[in-house]
């Protein structure tokens, strides 16, 4: 675990709220722990938050959740002004900068302004050593062409397992952020490091 708290130490040195978790099933608890109860929580869409069953007790501690996945799209609008905004990243450098692709642009949106904190939930899987890989990371067939398959979008990272950047209207990689320090748009911005490969 040592790469984790190396990880975590650079996070916090950007002025995120670092913490390491030995397993999917602590990174939920440390997570109902952070949120607390009587709290609206948004989610952004996440294999890896889905992975760790922490929807279903945040809502069996009395939080108010608002997914997209479960609620349909204009969960994204509530999600994005909650007490809590929950989701993952695509990669996190070792130096502490977390990388976002998105389709439509919701988790980079809330990330940046309008939810009070925000909760990143990241396997040890996403980890790499600076931006350039972070973005190889996210254009590889393990990535965006896993999410791609998964979603039955035909796309050529799903079919082929190689990012050709594409320009078609499903394209799953529209929008990127950097997030070098959490945005001044949120109160906290705090992110659990999972000892556990999740996710994309």
């Amino acid at each position: 675990m040592e790469n984790l708290q190396t990880v975590r130490d650079a996070l916090e040195k950007r002025g995120f709220r670092a913490y390491v978790a030995g397993t999917a099933q602590e990174a939920a608890a440390a997570a109902c722990e952070i949120v607390g109860t009587g709290k609206s929580v948004g989610f952004g869409g996440s294999v890896t938050v889905g992975q760790t069953g922490l929807a279903d007790l945040l809502e069996k501690n009395g939080n108010r959740l608002f997914t997209h996945w479960r609620d349909g799209a204009e969960a994204k609008i509530k999600a994005a002004t909650a007490d809590f905004y929950i989701c993952s990243a695509n990669a996190v450098t070792e130096d502490g900068v977390i990388v976002l692709t998105d389709g439509s642009g919701n988790r980079v949106s809330a990330l940046s302004f309008g939810p009070k904190n925000a909760l990143l939930i990241v396997g040890k899987n996403k980890l790499v050593p600076d931006t350039a890989a972070a973005v190889a990371r996210i254009k590889s067939g393990q990535c965006a062409g896993a999410n791609a398959k998964r979603l039955g979008f035909d796309l050529p990272c799903a079919t082929d397992g190689v990012c050709t950047d594409c320009n078609l209207e499903k394209r799953i990689c529209s929008v990127t952020a950097f997030f070098e320090r959490p945005s001044k748009g949120l109160r906290n911005t705090y992110v659990i490091l999972v000892d556990e490969e999740l996710g994309y």
